[in-house]
C-alpha cells in the first residue's frame, strides 16, 4: 500500500469534454449519495465539489449528466457553492505544516527501520508495509481512504 501513494496522486486537468471513468463514476455516486439533493447546504455543496475536485472530476458536461442521472443539479451545487462559471473554486484547506510532514516522515523511517532490524531481509513485506501504514494513519489521526500527505494546492 505505501507503493500506491505516489501512483495514487492525480494531476489537475484542464477542462475538457472526456467521459467519466468507472472510478470517477463511482466516487460521484458515493459522494452524491452523502446528500439531499433538495436540501443541500452551503456546505455541503463546497464539501461536493472539493471532494470531486480532489478526485480530478472536472466540470464537463459528462460530470454534469452523471449528476444528473443521480438527482442532481451541478449548476445548482456550484451556485450554493459559490464556483463561478470560470471555475473559480473556494480556496483550499490549508495545507500541511512542515513541522506535520517532517513528523510524519520521521514517524514513518523510524517504523522502517524497526521492520527491517527485526527481519533477515533487506525488503519490507506487503504485510510489513500494512502494518507502517496501519501505525501511520493510527498516530496521526488520518482515516481509510486518505492521503497522508495532502496534496492539493
Amino acid at each position: 500500500m505505501i507503493n500506491n501513494i505516489s501512483s495514487s496522486m492525480q494531476m489537475p486537468q484542464q477542462r475538457t469534454e472526456q467521459s467519466l471513468t468507472e472510478d470517477q463514476q463511482s466516487i460521484l455516486s458515493e459522494t452524491l449519495s452523502q446528500y439531499d439533493a433538495e436540501n443541500l447546504s452551503e456546505s455541503d455543496a463546497l464539501n461536493i465539489v472539493e471532494t470531486l475536485s480532489q478526485a480530478g472530476i472536472q466540470p464537463s458536461g459528462a460530470m454534469e449528466k452523471a449528476m444528473s442521472d443521480l438527482g442532481f443539479d451541478a449548476k445548482s451545487i456550484g451556485d450554493i457553492a459559490n464556483v463561478s462559471e470560470d471555475g473559480n473554486r473556494p480556496p483550499p484547506p490549508p495545507k500541511q505544516s512542515t513541522e506535520e510532514i517532517t513528523s510524519m516522515v520521521d514517524y514513518l523511517a523510524e517504523l522502517m527501520e524497526e521492520k527491517l532490524a527485526a527481519s533477515s531481509s533487506n525488503e519490507l513485506s506487503d504485510e510489513d508495509k500494512e502494518s507502517i501504514l496501519t501505525q501511520v494513519y493510527q498516530k496521526f489521526d488520518i482515516e481509510d481512504g486518505e492521503s497522508i500527505i495532502n496534496t492539493t494546492a
